[in-house]
């Protein structure tokens, strides 16, 4: 998908889908639907703003290219790139005035809780700036899914508990860590479980620890794995890592190759073991892991 930076001049008419989106779960994706449906009525490019910087550091579900992946899947065109540091200071008037004379915004799309601003405009102050400049607006009501609300923070409350079965409900699509291999200490290979390292994205948020069911994409080919994320005990390796075992990949060295692990199923806590045999032993009950 295309993007350009806010404050960056963009040529041709935009339905906008505005607010923060550093994921897409069910109720985002009813913005990016009606946004679709908006921009094939008024022939508009579909658009979707986001930060590239988060102003909690470590905060994000999902890496800033990932989403642009993730908008893409959605019929997204054009990602709006907005930095927290250079417009934090705006008040939501400035905010608005900024958007609105730097593009042609035919429409916008928001949720219900919106807030935009130092001063944290709410949807009603965005609805009375829409109509003094003519512009359309939509506010999609708040979802609920089987009576409970369904936002970004629940989302990161169901990752942070290990509940990735109830954040992959509220995501409508099953969460994931994408990287590069990096370099490992071979000691699974030692005791023969090899695994694959890969360090979590810039700015994404860390979820519990745990070993955890999961499916690894490499190369266009998909594996059963165990994904182990956190720290490795048991040979006193006290650093956040995620370390995947890829069943039956029989192939070569996969360092500096792009892997993508989805999350299925947390299998168990992390736990010290007495010695390797003991943790391989482990390794291969995991490896049974089933959705039920």
């Amino acid at each position: 998908m295309q993007t350009v930076e806010f404050g960056k001049p963009y040529e041709k008419e935009i339905v906008l889908a505005l607010g923060y989106f550093d994921g897409m779960h069910i109720g985002h994706r009813l913005i990016s639907d009606k946004v679709k449906e908006l921009a094939e009525k008024y022939n508009c490019t579909r658009a979707i703003s986001t930060f590239a910087d988060s102003p909690n550091r470590k905060d994000t579900l999902f890496s800033y290219h990932d989403r642009r992946l993730i908008f893409a899947d959605c019929g997204m065109e054009l990602c709006l790139t907005l930095y927290f540091i250079r417009v934090c200071r705006m008040t939501g008037e400035e905010f608005f005035k900024q958007l609105t004379d730097t593009y042609k915004v035919k429409a916008i799309v928001c949720g219900q809780n919106y807030t935009f601003g130092s001063d944290r405009c709410n949807v009603d102050a965005l609805k009375k700036l829409c109509d003094e400049r003519g512009i359309e607006l939509t506010v999609i009501p708040t979802y609920l899914y089987h009576g409970v609300v369904v936002s970004t923070t629940a989302v990161k409350t169901f990752l942070i508990t290990g509940d990735v079965k109830s954040a992959n409900m509220f995501l409508g699509s099953t969460y994931f860590i994408r990287g590069n291999v990096v370099y490992g200490d071979g000691r699974g290979r030692n005791i023969g479980v090899p695994t694959v390292n890969l360090n979590l994205p810039i700015g994404v948020m860390e979820i519990k620890r745990g070993v955890y069911g999961t499916h690894t994409i490499l190369g266009g080919k998909e594996y059963k794995s165990v994904t182990n994320v956190g720290p490795r005990p048991t040979f006193t390796q006290s650093k956040f890592a995620v370390e995947t075992n890829l069943i039956g990949y029989e192939g070569g060295s996969l360092l500096g190759k792009e892997i993508t692990v989805y999350f299925y199923k947390y299998l168990r806590s992390i736990r010290t073991f007495k010695n390797a045999e003991e943790l391989v032993a482990r390794i291969q009950k995991d490896k049974e892991w089933t959705e039920c």
